[in-house]
Formats: C-alpha cells, structure tokens, sequence
C-alpha cells in the first residue's frame, strides 16, 4: 500500500515522499494538482475606459493571471459562482503604475493574492476602467486557473560516495542514522531521511573531486513530489482537494469498466 510523508511544508510550499508507490500513480497525481484543482481567475473584462497606450487585450491577459485568493465557500457554490472586479483610476502624475490591490472585489474574502503585482503604466490624464468577473475553472482549460507553479516529481535518490574523500557527507549521513551498507571502499546510503542538505554536500564533492567519487542511483517505488502555490488555495487544501477529484475520476472509471463488462 502507498504510503505518504510530508517531507516540508509551508502553506505556500510542500515536498511529499510517495513510498510503495509506481511512476503511473505518482504522475495521475501531479496531473490532478495541476490540471483538476477548481479554484476562481478572471475570465472576462468589460472595458469602459482605456485612454493608455495598452490594447485592451493586454491588459486583459495580465488580469487574468494574478492569482485570486479562493475560499472554500466558493467551490461549495459550484462552478456556476462569480466575483466581480471592478478597477477605476485616472493617472495624477506621469508613469503612474496601477497594481493588483487596486481591484475592487465584490466579495471581501476574494482578492489578489499579491498587491502588488504591476497591472499597467500610465502617463498623466490618462485613465482606465474596467470591470473583471472571476468564474471558477480548472488548469485543463487554461493556465490561469493552475493552482500551482514548479510542480515536479523525481526518484528517490540513493546516494553512493566515497566517504575517505567526501568526510562531511560521511559525517552528515552519519548524523542522520541511515543506513549504510560498504561496497568496495563505498558508502551506499540506503533508507536516509531526505536532507536537502546532503545532497548539496555531496554535489560540492562531486563537483571538487570529481564523478568517480560520488554516484546517484533512484529508486522508482519512493517518489518525492513537489510544488508551489499561487496563493489561490494553501497547500493543504490543494493536496485534498486534488485526491478528492483523483478518487471521482477513479469511481468514474469503475462504473464504466463494470458497466461494459455486464452488457
């Protein structure tokens, strides 16, 4: 049976270690985090003023990739939920920069993740006013509604040095209490807790002394998986939200197989 640990987490950030598991199911979910996590973006923009020197599809285009914090209530509402933005500003002075913050939401608890994410400059007298609707949407559509970024899954690396000449990952990986199994004058480091640091110890040796010394060999059964959030959602909601749809997807599937099989 797979087994998950979470090796760090943040609400912005998360490494996971998959153990028992295959590649094929490491990989449906990282699809699922990326591409089926529901979360709000805007999607259309009612122009009613533009007097800067950007197209109104620019400007649309950069509206529609700030993240927009998403509460839970709103994936409780179904797909058919909307927020309104609404932005209205006449520049004062020259190069006048308007940021995310200056939205207007309709909904106090849906606004940009990031104030300060630059929207458009401005010269002086010009003016812009809009009004944005965010609908709820999934990365399979578009990458605005992805509520990650640097999402990415590896083998777990088994680690294979030359502890005469590499003394502070033998230290290191002594510290750690994993277990080592000598071949040929060779530390093979076998069940280690993940340490970031030890591989960037062993990286500088490699790097130092040369290939011979250091070898990377990966185990395909533990799979370590690895994202950012855009600040839609917290990590934690991410990663349940994700299995939540995993598990529909697979419940689809097994009523369609029996389904088949009994006509």
């Amino acid at each position: 049976m797979m087994k998950c640990k979470i090796l760090e987490f943040r609400p912005d950030f998360v490494r996971l270690l998959l153990e028992n598991t295959k590649p094929a199911m490491a990989n449906a979910y990282r699809r699922t985090i990326q591409s089926e996590v529901p979360i709000l973006a805007i999607d259309e923009v009612i122009f009613l003023a533009n007097t800067t020197a950007f197209f109104d599809e620019y400007i649309a285009h950069r509206l529609a990739l700030i993240p927009l914090r998403t509460p839970r209530k709103v994936l409780d509402f179904g797909e058919d939920f909307s927020v309104r933005l609404k932005l209205d500003v006449t520049a004062e002075e020259e190069q006048t920069t308007v940021y995310s913050g200056q939205l207007e939401s309709s909904d106090p608890e849906v606004f940009p993740v990031n104030p300060k994410i630059p929207i458009v400059v401005m010269n002086k007298g010009e003016r812009l006013s809009l009004e944005a609707i965010a609908r709820v949407g999934r990365g399979k559509e578009h990458v605005k509604w992805q509520p990650v970024v640097a999402l990415g899954y590896r083998y777990y690396p088994i680690y294979i040095f030359d502890p005469k000449r590499c003394g502070e990952a033998k230290e290191l990986v002594e510290k750690l209490n994993a277990e080592i199994v000598q071949e040929d004058g060779m530390f093979r480091v076998l069940d280690a807790p993940y340490h970031p640091e030890l591989e960037k110890v062993l990286r500088r040796c490699a790097i130092d002394l040369g290939e011979p010394v250091v070898k990377v060999e990966y185990d395909d059964s533990t799979i370590i998986i690895k994202f950012e959030s855009t600040g839609a959602l917290d990590c934690d909601e991410i990663l349940l939200l994700a299995a939540e749809e995993l598990i529909k997807k697979l419940e689809i599937l097994e009523d369609s197989i029996r389904d088949a099989s009994q006509s």
